[in-house]
């Protein structure tokens, strides 16, 4: 047989092969998409960058995690389930648990959580609530949060220059979560809350001068349940 031709077909069949390979590569993920857990060793799918397991995937081996990838570790949000039947499912950063998240085993064939916060694989806690957040605000001045008994509502008190001056207000418009809302000169808010409550409000209100309108807004939250007083300056 002329050598040219078996040259020819050596490289037809070297070059099925390789092309062979690299969609059967392709398709396992494995060498294409790393993943640098062994535990998580296995196969993969989802996005990738470099050669590594980068942005959202699945990751299938001895272990396995659903959720987001950077440079071929978990780092982000995403749930984790180990061999043994324990689950994470939170923050993570260079393949480590870090931030708020929530982990489930057993102990003594009893379930147990540790929900919180986590730094480099270790818990170090509950995270701390703070009774009340002010998220945002524009054309207000100062806003603060009182609580003043147990029932479950919040009450919202409209002041300039310390006086009661919700008469002063105009286009009023509230929205929240949980409540009923009432809108009157004796109570303006919500009764009837539930906790943690989130509402935001806009108004018109006269500047310092009283030469104009200025348009106001305010976000807010609160955590701990209770009866809750909003002074809110303008």
């Amino acid at each position: 047989m002329d050598k040219n031709l078996i040259a020819m077909k050596r490289t037809i069949l070297l070059t099925f092969i390789c092309t062979a390979l690299i969609c059967y590569e392709s398709a396992s993920g494995q060498s294409i998409c790393k993943v640098l857990v062994p535990e998580l060793e296995g196969t993969y799918s989802g996005d990738c960058k470099s050669g590594l397991a980068d942005g959202e995937g699945e990751a299938i081996g001895e272990d396995y995690y659903k959720g987001e990838f950077s440079k071929g570790l978990p780092e982000g949000e995403g749930t984790y389930l180990w061999k043994n039947g324990a689950t994470y499912t939170g923050e993570w950063k260079k393949g480590k648990r870090h931030g708020s998240g929530r982990y489930e085993y057993k102990t003594m064939e009893q379930d147990s959580v540790l929900a919180g916060e986590w730094r480099n694989d270790r818990f170090i806690g509950t995270k701390q609530m703070q009774p009340y957040v002010i998220e945002y605000r524009t054309g207000v001045g100062r806003v603060s949060c009182m609580k003043i008994g147990d029932r479950p509502y919040v009450k919202y008190k409209f002041s300039r220059g310390g006086g009661d001056s919700f008469s002063l207000i105009s286009n009023l418009l509230m929205q929240s979560n949980s409540g009923s809302e009432k809108i009157a000169n004796d109570f303006t808010g919500y009764e009837n809350v539930t906790f943690p409550f989130s509402a935001r409000m806009t108004f018109s209100a006269p500047n310092a001068f009283y030469t104009a309108s200025i348009f106001c807004e305010l976000r807010l939250t609160i955590n701990e349940p209770g009866a809750w007083l909003v002074n809110i300056s303008f």
